[in-house]
């Protein structure tokens, strides 16, 4: 009987506990996002024209999953058992490692030397802001590409040891110093001066660099411009263990401790000419009357620490987050005389599918010969990024290309005359042998475009067989 009784109570109990997330939804749902998450809405049970919503229990079950009763804090209980006992994350996008420290479990392939970025798709990237340089060049615009170490490149001691064995020892950023050619694509170096200081320069439960790092980073960035500039090496700085980072917010969101960052004595020259609510917005504009030169950066979140020091250094900065970046459109309207891009290396990649919005820069037609190759894909249509330009899209088969192969695009424009484009060489999820060029829609008929593609393998040229593609409107 009183195994009975026991039984009885345990279970009870087991049915209470399991109850009240749900049932202290009435009265205390956890309404706040846990780290970057976007919160679910409750669901209705009818859509929008009356009719009943097929989706509806999923939808709910959605919603319970983001709005049950102590959510923060039953996600936290679960996240220090697995952390500390098991010595794992609870969460996919995560990766726990030693000493408390935290990773962003999207960089362990480039950690652990596998799936990396071809030969190719190194190119790609390399050549696609290469061309950026050189039209922005023609503009009378200076520019520098920089890359912020993914952080278990910097500091792979404190990685889970079940990471220990590595498929390979190379690495995407490695790769891609390596390829860069002599004075062709302006770039600073990062990973050379925050792997020699004596200092953690990063974040143990955050994603990114300190403050200190930040220092280092935009010094080395403004030197390799060879732009005066304050470095601030007389600038008080206080350590203050005030600071939750990002990755601790996502998987601890309830029992999180802070840890200790560096605190600048800097007195800021700079306004906002943006109503900004922090530096994490998507674009933020800055007016300084004392500092010259006008900047446009494209920065991740990594730039989140830059912005203040770089909005003390120029008397106009324009930041934005927006990818692909709508860079003639937004250069030309803050009359920029200055372009940097950073960004992660776990991104590297982007700058070879996604290359910037701007025009094809129109060349001398060379001597080439004619082959009876056609593309495997070719598509015309209004960007939507920016509706001043055709998108002009497609790939090659790779038998008839090297890793090193340039394309030009032979265009017939709306007065039937052949005009030649540099190409972005870009890689999709098909081929590392796609192209891409944004040509003026002036330029062009507004119904459909004839198009040859010429391809650079060395120093000799190939043209493959003409093809007509209508140009497609925009869909926004």
């Amino acid at each position: 009987m009183n195994k009975k009784i026991t039984s009885a109570i345990f279970t009870v109990a087991c049915l209470g506990i399991c109850i009240i997330p749900f049932a202290g939804m009435a009265v205390a749902p956890s309404n706040e996002a846990v780290g970057n998450e976007q919160k679910t809405t409750l669901p209705s049970i009818k859509t929008e024209d009356g009719g009943f919503n097929e989706k509806y229990m999923q939808q709910l079950g959605d919603y319970f999953s983001d709005h049950y009763a102590l959510r923060p804090q039953i996600m936290s209980v679960d996240a220090e058992i697995q952390s500390k006992v098991f010595g794992v994350s609870n969460i996919d996008s995560i990766t726990t490692g030693k000493n408390n420290w935290l990773y962003y479990s999207s960089t362990l392939d480039n950690y652990l030397g596998r799936n990396l970025m071809s030969t190719r798709k190194i190119f790609n990237t390399k050549h696609n802001l290469e061309i950026t340089q050189k039209y922005l060049a023609s503009q009378n615009i200076d520019f520098l590409f920089t890359i912020a170490p993914n952080k278990n490149t910097l500091y792979p001691d404190n990685m889970p040891y079940y990471y220990g064995k590595k498929e390979s020892t190379g690495s995407n950023l490695n790769s891609f110093i390596s390829s860069l050619d002599k004075d062709k694509l302006y770039y600073c170096d990062l990973l050379t001066p925050l792997k020699n200081s004596d200092e953690v320069l990063y974040l143990e439960q955050d994603s990114h660099w300190n403050n200190k790092g930040a220092l280092l980073a935009y010094n080395e960035i403004l030197d390799t411009l060879g732009k005066e500039h304050n470095d601030y090496s007389d600038a008080q700085a206080t350590r203050t263990k005030s600071f939750y980072g990002d990755l601790g917010k996502m998987i601890y969101p309830a029992t999180q401790k802070p840890e200790y960052n560096f605190e600048y004595d800097i007195n800021p020259t700079y306004t906002y000419v943006t109503p900004t609510k922090s530096v994490e917005d998507a674009i933020i504009n800055t007016q300084n009357n004392k500092a010259s030169g006008r900047l446009y950066m494209y920065r991740d979140s990594f730039g989140n620490a830059l912005l203040p020091y770089f909005a003390n250094a120029y008397g106009s900065a324009y930041f934005t987050k927006a990818f692909p970046i709508n860079l003639a459109l937004e250069v030309g309207m803050q009359k920029s005389d200055t372009v940097v891009f950073e960004i992660v290396e776990r991104n590297l990649d982007w700058f070879a599918e996604s290359p910037p919005v701007m025009p094809a820069l129109e060349v001398t037609v060379p001597s080439y010969k004619e082959t009876t190759d056609s593309v495997q894909s070719l598509k015309a249509e209004i960007s939507q990024v920016n509706m001043q330009y055709v998108s002009i899209t497609g790939s090659v088969d790779s038998k008839i290309c090297s890793d090193n192969s340039e394309f030009l695009l032979l265009v017939s424009d709306k007065d039937n005359k052949k005009r030649t484009f540099e190409a972005f060489t870009i890689s999709t999820e098909d081929t590392d042998y796609g192209f891409q060029a944004y040509i003026p829609a002036e330029y062009l008929n507004s119904e459909s475009v004839d198009i040859s593609v010429i391809i650079k393998n060395d120093n000799e040229y190939s043209a493959l067989k003409s093809q007509n593609a209508n140009i497609l409107q925009a869909d926004i």
